[in-house]
């Protein structure tokens, strides 16, 4: 769930953690690539806006 959220920006890590009852640590130590995927896919939907 937490990575169908991601490419909001919208919604911060913090908030995603608040949402499924977890810390924002929990999401880091379970998706361990979490920062590498939010930014991937905000660059790749900014880029999309643009074209």
């Amino acid at each position: 769930m937490a990575r169908d959220l991601l490419p909001n920006p919208e919604h911060s890590i913090t908030s995603i953690a608040t949402m499924l009852g977890v810390s924002p640590g929990t999401l880091y130590n379970h998706i361990p690539d979490l920062r590498e995927l939010r930014t991937s896919r905000i660059a790749a939907q900014l880029e999309a806006d643009t074209c």
